[in-house]
């Protein structure tokens, strides 16, 4: 009986033929480009962890046995988002051995993570997996939809150790994204050491306790101090690994608002008194003032992300700017006369446009949430869309490059189904279901008029490791599918049928605390305490609709 292919995301075109192809039966891997090596290598590792079947890495083929070869045409500027021709691929196994041949190392680090989901589930463990494996013969043409393909994952809410990081890089790669965004920074903690600004590490990286149930709720802290810090090297490392997979790291240093841990180390750099960094969640008045001394601290900063992450992107954050503190700032009075502003949202489009003269000095190019749009952000800004898809035709109007994100869709911190045992969610309700229906390219655009598409795990309800394992899998799965499959391919196999019949299997292999089809296990459920689910009416934002959920301040 042949083995159903399980791929997700699912290929533009795939031809499956009778056969297959035993693991011990391939005697090598071949890369004669230098530029191919280090893919042959990790594909080596993999085989040998999950089959015990190790494969040396050649230039040349040595014989007349069955070889893996890995070739590309041509190689791809590191500081660059591949465009997706330069990330087309070919695989093909047959009776001969295997093929992967790939426009540039980048197409050829997606087929690699096709590749490896040819292999049966046991091939997923990290030792001690299946001795008889085996590939099925087929055939395979492919190459993304969309060029930006994320994965956003909130370090600052609840931070999360870099091991893990490190083991969510690896799932990005394969399912074929290629963007992991750190969010670094907001009123909750400072994730990054920036040397000059030692302050930021010894007072913005930690909070004295955390909001117990939901933050509406006002219920009490728990009493725990909560933080952390990547130190320069920890980052540096995470970039690497990423690169070795062809994944861009982009950091998010959010700026001029959700600034309340860095105000709590540097307080002359707002308006408001000396606030303690937030323990509770929500959106906070105190945001940064528009002076030159603020301007010296973003250049600081700057520098060091700069220096650290070689993304051609910075994502500046820009979202929910509340604005009454620059309503009493005699700053912000200047700068809106200075300029001729009418408009108080000017003055975070002020912002943009200096934090974008920085980053452009050491070439680089700024993101940030769809609120910079209207602000007055850089033409080269990227907007990435999360309140409504609209925003994302108005960005493609003016000529920006749009990033799909809205939150009922891209929003994994969102309720995975309507069952009352599901674990603590700031509110709506986010399934498989829905995504996979879901097409990222809003109505009236084509796929060429839209960059990308970005899932996003914000942290404030998913404390540890296996509360981000819950509420990312399986929904990754219909995510990167939307993401890089055009959707009359998505619908002739939909992918939850791909999830049953396969996927579930490879993250139990993997041991991913992922969420069971039919509900949460009992351990995963959030039970009747501070962890209980907890629903408040979700109502999507309208157009040019600004609202805010504000904090009491402690």
């Amino acid at each position: 009986m042949r083995r159903r292919i399980c791929l997700i995301p699912q290929p533009q075109k795939m031809r499956e033929a009778d056969g297959q192809l035993a693991v011990s039966d391939l005697t090598e891997i071949v890369a004669s480009q230098q530029r191919d090596r280090d893919l042959a290598v990790l594909l080596s590792q993999r085989l040998f962890s999950g089959t015990g079947h190790y494969l040396p890495v050649v230039e040349q083929k040595s014989g007349n046995g069955r070889s893996v070869v890995l070739s590309s045409d041509a190689d791809l500027d590191a500081s660059e988002i591949a465009e997706v021709a330069q990330e087309r691929y070919e695989l093909t196994v047959d009776s001969d051995g295997v093929v992967l041949q790939g426009a540039t190392p980048a197409a050829l680090s997606r087929a690699v993570a096709t590749f490896k989901q040819l292999l049966p589930s046991d091939a997923f463990r990290r030792g001690g997996g299946t001795t008889a494996a085996t590939i099925p013969f087929v055939s395979i043409e492919d190459q993304p939809r969309l060029r930006w393909r994320g994965m956003m994952i909130d370090t600052v809410r609840h931070f999360q150790p870099k091991a893990f990081i490190l083991d969510l890089i690896d799932q990005a790669w394969l399912h074929r994204m290629n963007v992991v965004q750190l969010h670094l920074t907001d009123d909750q903690g400072w994730r990054i050491d920036i040397p000059s600004r030692p302050k930021l590490r010894e007072v913005s990286a930690w909070r004295s306790e955390t909001v117990t149930g939901h933050a509406l709720l006002e219920g009490p802290g728990d009493g725990t101090p909560h933080g952390g810090y990547y130190t320069l090297d920890d980052l540096r490392e995470i970039v690497a690994y990423a690169r070795q997979r062809h994944i861009t790291v982009v950091p998010e240093i959010n700026m001029p608002g959700h600034t309340r841990a860095a105000l709590a180390a540097y307080p002359e750099l707002g308006l408001a008194e000396k606030q303690p960094v937030a323990t509770t969640f929500g959106v906070f008045f105190e945001v940064l003032e528009p002076t030159e001394e603020t301007l010296k601290f973003s250049e600081d900063v700057f520098a060091v992300v700069t220096d650290v992450f070689d993304s051609p992107v910075i994502h500046i954050g820009g979202d929910e700017v509340p604005l009454e503190q620059w309503e009493k700032s005699s700053n912000a009075a200047e700068i809106m006369s200075r300029h001729g502003y009418d408009d108080l949202r000017q003055v975070q489009g002020w912002f943009a446009q200096a934090f974008g003269e920085q980053l452009a000095k050491h070439g680089r190019r700024i993101a940030g949430w769809d609120e910079v749009l209207g602000a007055g952000a850089p033409n080269d800004t990227i907007v990435t869309v999360w309140r409504n898809e609209g925003y994302a035709v108005r960005a493609a109007d003016k000529g920006y490059d749009a990033i799909v994100a809205p939150e009922p869709y891209a929003y994994l911190d969102h309720y995975e189904s309507e069952d009352t045992n599901e674990p603590l969610r700031i509110h709506g309700q986010t399934s498989v279901g829905k995504i996979e229906k879901w097409d990222p390219v809003p109505e009236g655009l084509d796929g060429s008029q839209i960059y990308g598409a970005q899932c996003q795990l914000w942290a404030e309800y998913l404390p540890t490791p296996r509360d981000v394992e819950y509420a990312l899998f399986p929904r990754l799965a219909a995510f990167s599918d939307a993401a890089w499959s055009e959707m009359e391919v998505r619908q002739a196999d939909p992918v939850s049928e791909r999830i049953a019949e396969g996927y579930i299997e490879r993250l139990e292999a993997q041991g991913v605390n992922h969420r069971p089809l039919d509900g949460p296990l009992p351990w995963q459920q959030g039970g009747t305490g501070v962890r209980r689910r907890w629903d408040r009416t979700y109502v999507a934002m309208e157009m040019d609709e600004e609202k805010f959920v504000y904090t009491a301040d402690e």
